[in-house]
């Protein structure tokens, strides 16, 4: 409420500027949620797609304040020099070049020696004369090497321009970011995907040299993304080491391992239920969620091992056993997971929330088939007949 009446306030006594209220971030600051990079040789092209996609961004219920990096365009005094008449009176383009620094931007004359200290001397026209045309076009002109003085306006037409007031490059081409942001209707998620589609298409139609990139959330979150998606399979190779390591098998890491994807399936009908959104902080909250479920699998299985060695079951019984005394902890572990979750997914907001939703709802999906699929596939995997176990019984 405070950020509209400020961003409401602002664009009516000040016109001219553009407010941006967002809350106090907690993850990688970023300048515009939604953004696009389109890059390109030729200015006025590529301002002609940038119009086009600020169109299009306007378009899209949720986002407002689109802008681009390029800001505001600027007035350029732009001197055209007629080297024809130039020539007759006797001026070259240095001579004008240096009347015009001398005129505007000023020139060095000497330097005053005050102590240790020197003090250049600097010889240009008033400020009020730098602001008017008509002065401009009336400065005189020497010639160095006769003498002579003319006019400015006599051997240059003087004209005055709109030109971007900076010229951004990325990869040594012209790039313009066109940006909005987020009025909390949706996310940054849902915004680029009405986006991509026209951009997509839009994109077949534009001049050869031109083209796009994303940036915004979706690059930094896939940013982040790869830099994880780097490291975990060495992650994971230590995992399945430490694992063989443990229980000098290959057959029951295996079986740990396995347990992994039903947690991930839980975790997409969870999103999909919840009517969120996969980001970085899900996927962090999809390693966490591996994480507790391997843990419960090896609970399970150290529990089989108990009963068979120790109280001398047979594996069809011990593995029966098992899952009944472990049942009981392992619910009860995953429902005060679960519950210590509400708080974070009800209060945590766009970035926490997705987190929260994967790690609940995956670790209650997997939590019901891990114990019933790690005794089924313990039974398979080391050929633990109930056919012949109960004929016998």
């Amino acid at each position: 409420e405070l950020m509209a009446k400020v961003e409401n306030y602002i664009n009516q006594h000040h016109p001219d500027a553009q407010a941006t209220a967002r809350l106090i971030e907690n993850g990688k600051a970023i300048n515009n949620p939604v953004e696009v990079r389109i890059y390109g040789n030729d200015v006025d092209k590529l301002f002609a797609i940038v119009d086009e996609v600020k169109q299009k961004l306007s378009g899209i219920n949720g986002l407002k304040n689109i802008s681009d990096d390029w800001g505001q365009r600027i007035k350029k005094l732009t001197v055209d020099i007629n080297q024809e008449k130039a020539k007759r009176a006797g001026i070259t383009s240095q001579d004008i070049a240096v009347s015009l620094q001398t005129g505007l931007s000023g020139y060095e004359m000497t330097e005053y020696r005050e102590g240790t200290t020197s003090i250049p001397v600097i010889l240009r026209t008033e400020a009020a004369d730098r602001q008017d045309l008509g002065k401009i076009e009336s400065l005189t002109v020497f010639s160095q090497a006769t003498g002579n003085a003319v006019p400015l306006v006599q051997v240059a037409d003087i004209n005055v321009t709109w030109e971007p007031a900076k010229i951004l490059r990325r990869d040594r081409l012209k790039t313009v970011a066109v940006g909005a942001q987020l009025d909390g209707s949706i996310t940054a998620a849902q915004g680029f995907d009405q986006l991509s589609p026209w951009l997509e298409q839009s994109s077949k139609n534009w001049p050869i040299g031109f083209y796009f990139e994303y940036g915004g959330e979706r690059e930094s979150s896939g940013e982040s993304s790869q830099a994880i998606g780097d490291k975990l399979p060495i992650a994971i190779f230590i995992i399945v080491i430490l694992l063989v390591m443990q229980f000098n098998s290959l057959r029951k890491p295996f079986i740990i391992l396995s347990t992994i994807p039903l947690g991930i399936i839980g975790v997409i009908w969870g999103l999909i239920a919840a009517n969120s959104f996969f980001g970085f902080m899900t996927l962090l909250g999809i390693i966490s969620l591996a994480g507790i479920v391997i843990n419960n699998a090896i609970v399970l299985l150290e529990r089989i091992k108990f009963e068979t060695e120790v109280n001398g079951l047979a594996p069809q019984l011990a593995i029966v056993e098992a899952a009944q005394r472990r049942m009981r902890p392992i619910l009860l572990t995953t429902a005060t997971t679960v519950f210590g979750l509400l708080p974070l997914y009800l209060g945590g907001g766009e970035m926490w929330e997705p987190m929260a939703v994967g790690i609940m709802a995956g670790l209650m999906f997997s939590t019901l088939l891990t114990l019933g699929f790690i005794p089924v596939l313990y039974a398979c995997l080391y050929r633990v007949n109930y056919g012949e176990f109960q004929l016998n019984k």
